[in-house]
């Protein structure tokens, strides 16, 4: 090796190492030494420290000695420099002009680096749209003559998307800044695979989800007896479409064991080669896929940390923020949901509007979780007409199943029928088998609100067998909880509360405390419906069993508002989901003739704080629902089906006021259309976090009130038993004496 080429190497690995002033004592050195061609590689690289050195002026003499020395070949890359240099010391023009005259007599080499060097100064300039111009028209011409340029054009194409606001196709292009060459093909060993795999993908989209998951099994078989690189890359593809079919096909627990492959796979991938196969987005895809059939499943930290490995791996995706919205809202977080989702429909709106109709139903379970029917409503509009102007009949069908629901819960029984049987010819479209189940379920609920109870026995058999032993915690609640309605609209009272109780188990084992916290006080109203019709001993038997079951739930319930932060939404809360369960614990100590209990309990919840939201009232006739949304008001005592009779309306035959429909039992929400899962079934007080230890948002916990402040009340082991029961804290270990 010349001393030239020591000093020059020396000097330019000191500069790569940020050791600049010595880096640039060896490069005056190198070109002290120079001669011939080295002389213009040492001052090209003179001109590099001299400008990091914050002498750009000095550069700017070197690059112009060596545009003069330059060959043809290297006359670009010299020139390219120069204005560079130009720009920095605000010399725009004189740079442009450069670069342009450069072009001229540059070769196709040259002129992929001079055209490269111009996306530059029109970035500098602010000249976005003609960068972008320029860089796409550089990738073209140095994939073929320059492909050393191709990561830099596609670096400035990055940068020119972000400053756009466009983070979507920035990402994209970062990608191919990294990777320019595309994503490495596999072998043609594997190329069968790819065909079946791709055969399944073309059926499944055209709703031939059976005969897809046939070419799905056979390209899966083919990637078997291997764990080479190539065979976990095919295998990671397949696996994760095949996960999309069984969910289609109704089997959640299949759809989840085929996304944990799919995971599996694809980590094994990345941590070998990196994504050099694109194996990265597989794995992204599956990872979303797998935190929705979590969510299903009530899994819900899983779930998030499914998605917050998503997020590392591929930023700010719309796709990660919407799913990632729809889970707290499954768990009832939901002012973290609501603003997850509305920063998730900013982002589908600005690069990915097919995800705005699943956003927009996010957000309409959010609003009538909370009480806003109008506002859940104007969402599912807007859900349903987005997606029938995409054409994707998934979403449009989870849109009009909702609205389904919506109307179910007015009592307007013919609307909610027409609009399953709309939601049904959507789905049967799509292939998508448990779509049809979540149809079955929602028809069945209908049936009972209609007076048809056996009716409703036999859609629920047929969703059952249509659910088969994949059912999800909540499928299960609600088949349990449709059945014992239609039970109880039988007269058939003792079943009812086994079908209610079945429920409140799986909630329980599930951890969705707060689907059984609703449970419990809709059981106990049943159990007080159920007391109306018996004497003597059977009588108090069971409304001591309607007590056991309400009174803790409402004191639960009423506990929850502190979970929210101040504000309508913790009020709506009280007013709209807490409500239902306070006023059956009074129904309940009023059957039990407990004047003393009921007293503590008025001293109870007077002291608790609560504030009206500002403008807002009950609407007249109308009464909150378990789940947040509000129904007509019910028939008088004594009337047809006074008690859960044929129009579904049930009303205490203790006394109490009349049950608002919604309040015989919360029809399941409709499917997600990313999912195809039907979401929390009748979730009636779902407003809370899954995580019994989430942090208060709003007011600390008010103290306990008792006649004589040292002398336990005997509300004081009711709240211990709620605390027991539900995990959390109901009240705090001070306490105040009573009014």
């Amino acid at each position: 090796m010349s001393r030239w080429a020591e000093l020059n190497d020396e000097g330019v690995r000191l500069l790569q190492h940020g050791d600049v002033a010595e880096g640039r004592s060896a490069l005056r050195a190198a070109l002290a030494v120079a001669v011939g061609d080295e002389r213009v590689a040492a001052l090209v690289n003179l001109a590099a420290a001299e400008d990091l050195s914050g002498a750009p002026a000095e550069a700017l003499d070197l690059l112009t000695e060596a545009v003069d020395l330059a060959d043809p070949v290297s006359r670009a890359v010299v020139v390219a420099s120069r204005g560079e240099v130009l720009a920095r010391l605000d010399r725009w023009d004189e740079a442009w002009q450069d670069l342009t005259r450069g072009l001229a007599d540059a070769d196709a080499r040259g002129q992929a680096v001079l055209r490269n060097a111009r996306t530059g100064l029109l970035m500098v300039a602010g000249r976005l749209a003609e960068a972008e111009a320029e860089a796409l028209a550089t990738v073209d011409l140095a994939a073929a003559n320059a492909p050393e340029v191709v990561p830099h054009a596609y670096a400035n194409l990055a940068r020119i998307a972000e400053a756009g606001g466009d983070e979507a196709r920035a990402a994209e292009f970062r990608d191919l800044a990294e990777r320019p060459c595309g994503v490495r093909p596999v072998d043609a060993r594997w190329h069968e695979c790819v065909r079946r795999n791709a055969e399944g993908a073309a059926l499944a989209a055209a709703g031939r989800v059976e005969a897809a998951e046939s070419a799905f099994a056979a390209a899966h078989a083919a990637t078997l007896g291997s764990d080479d690189t190539e065979a976990l890359v095919c295998r990671a593809a397949v696996a994760g479409n095949r996960a999309g079919a069984a969910g289609a096909l109704g089997d959640g627990a299949a759809a989840l064991r085929w996304n944990t492959e799919a995971v599996t796979c694809a980590r094994t991938v990345v941590a070998r080669v990196g994504d050099e196969y694109g194996t990265v987005g597989v794995l992204v895809n599956a990872l979303l896929a797998r935190a929705g059939n979590l969510r299903h499943a009530a899994r819900h930290a899983e779930a998030l940390a499914d998605l917050d490995e998503a997020a590392a791996l591929a930023g700010g995706e719309p796709s990660i923020a919407a799913v990632r919205a729809s889970v707290l809202a499954a768990c009832g977080r939901f002012a973290e949901a609501a603003d997850a989702a509305r920063a998730a429909l900013d982002l589908a709106y600005g690069s990915a509007p097919e995800l705005a109709p699943f956003v927009h139903t996010t957000l309409a379970g959010i609003a009538g979780a909370t009480g806003d029917r109008a506002g859940g409503a104007e969402h599912l509009g807007l859900a349903r007409d987005l997606a029938r102007a995409t054409g994707d009949a998934a979403a449009e069908a989870t849109a009009v199943l909702s609205l389904a629901r919506l109307a179910y819960l007015e009592s307007a029984n013919e609307r909610a029928a027409a609009l399953y049987d709309e939601a049904e010819g959507l789905v049967r479209a799509t292939g998508d088998r448990h779509g049809l189940v979540v149809c079955l379920l929602g028809r069945a609920a209908v049936e009972v609100g209609a007076g048809r109870p056996r009716a409703a026995l036999d859609l629920l058999d047929r969703a059952v067998a249509g659910l088969g032993d994949g059912a999800t915690p909540v499928e299960r609640i609600a088949v349990d909880q449709v059945r014992g309605a239609a039970l109880e609209a039988s007269g058939e009272y003792a079943a009812a509360d086994g079908r209610y109780g079945a429920a409140e188990r799986t909630a329980g084992r599930a951890g969705l405390w707060h689907v059984a916290l609703g449970i419990a006080w809709w059981r106990a109203d049943a159990l007080l419906r159920w007391a109306s019709t018996v004497d003597g001993e059977e009588r108090r038997a069971l409304c001591g069993r309607a007590l056991d079951h309400a009174l803790p739930a409402a004191l639960a319930a009423e506990a929850v508002r502190q979970r929210f932060a101040h504000g309508p939404l913790r009020e709506r809360w009280v007013a709209l989901a807490a409500a239902p369960a306070i006023r059956s614990a009074f129904a309940a100590l009023s059957s039990v003739g407990d004047v003393g209990l009921a007293a503590e309990y008025v001293d109870h919840l007077a002291g608790a704080v609560s504030l009206s939201p500002a403008g807002w009232s009950a609407p007249a006739g109308e009464r909150s629902g378990p789940d947040g949304v509000s129904g007509s008001a019910g028939v008088p005592p004594g009337s047809a089906g006074a008690s859960s009779g044929p129009d579904g309306v049930s009303v205490d035959p203790l006394g109490a006021p009349p049950l608002a429909r919604d309040e015989l039992v919360a029809l399941p929400p409709p499917p997600s259309a990313e999912e195809g899962h039907l979401p929390y079934a009748a979730a009636y007080l779902d407003g809370v976090g899954d995580d019994p230890a989430f942090p208060a948002a709003g007011f600390a916990l008010p103290p306990r009130v008792r006649l004589d402040p040292a002398v336990p009340s005997t509300l004081d082991a009711w709240i211990e038993v709620a605390e027991r029961r539900y995990g959390f804290p109901v009240r705090s270990a001070e306490v105040v004496a009573s009014w």
